[in-house]
């Protein structure tokens, strides 16, 4: 259940007219998803996979602003660990590397993004059940075993960008298991003047889609990624982990400094250091 914050403001949103245009460029291309899949086809590093590109695609529909920074990580895989503000926060990760989602079990119920989660292979996890846990646990270490990194929003829920809630260290466990290093991202929602921009938080006991239909009246989003160096498990408890991960994700959220220099256009969302994808 997400934490009951009050519902954020939105002082001037678009008109009706043009939020509903967007809409439906957003809902076309959403069934273009369902209707023509994207296929895992060979690539090189330097190349975007199909889904990273579609993320991109629907993300320019909502007139999304997209700026990368921090060092390049190297090869994966991660345990990649972020702060949770909103539903888009997954279109951003996805369009920056290929990885495997842990959402909570209420997300398979969302109308579209439920059916989309489970096609592009999300893990569902219920918080109040030891055994799901445990069941999620594995599923994480097989997949990091195998290659693919793992996002985690250990937080548990969403909040509006301006704190970081405590982290739940249960999952941390799989990369002290596997030896993979964790990499925290830190994502910011910004307006012109600085973060946060709370448009597009979705907290509370709010529909999706009343924070859908707000998102659309947002002449533009510019949202920020940030990278921080990987965190290696030897020689540290789960909880140490959290702990440092949290710390590290914490410095960027504490920043209230905007992005400086002109950000990308909606339509070729690019990363600042110019690196090609995550792998």
């Amino acid at each position: 259940m997400r934490t009951a914050l009050p519902p954020p403001r939105h002082d001037r949103p678009l008109p009706g007219g043009v939020r509903g245009l967007r809409a439906l460029r957003v809902g076309t291309h959403i069934a273009g998803f369902f209707l023509f899949p994207p296929k895992e086809r060979k690539r090189s590093p330097e190349t975007l996979d199909p889904l990273s590109r579609w993320c991109q695609g629907l993300l320019s529909k909502f007139k999304v602003e997209v700026t990368v920074e921090g060092p390049s990580p190297g090869p994966g895989p991660f345990l990649i660990v972020a702060n949770h503000t909103s539903w888009m926060d997954i279109l951003l990760i996805r369009q920056l590397v290929p990885g495997q989602f842990i959402a909570k079990e209420e997300i398979a119920l969302w109308p579209v993004i439920g059916p989309g989660a489970r096609r592009v292979g999300t893990l569902f996890i219920s918080r109040n059940k030891l055994s799901s846990l445990h069941a999620i646990f594995r599923q994480v270490c097989r997949s990091l075993e195998r290659g693919q990194s793992v996002v985690l929003f250990p937080e548990g829920t969403t909040t509006t960008g301006e704190q970081l809630l405590p982290f739940r260290s249960g999952l941390f466990e799989s990369a002290l298991r596997t030896g993979v290093p964790i990499l925290p991202l830190a994502l910011r929602y910004e307006s012109l003047t600085g973060p946060p921009n709370h448009a597009t938080s979705y907290t509370g006991g709010e529909s999706f889609g009343r924070s859908l239909w707000r998102t659309l009246g947002e002449d533009r989003i510019m949202a920020r990624l940030v990278l921080h160096p990987p965190i290696f498990p030897e020689k540290k408890s789960r909880k140490d982990l959290a702990a440092e991960t949290r710390l590290s994700i914490l410095s960027t959220l504490s920043d209230t400094t905007p992005s400086r220099g002109r950000l990308p256009s909606p339509q070729a969302i690019s990363s600042r250091s110019g690196r090609p994808p995550l792998a």
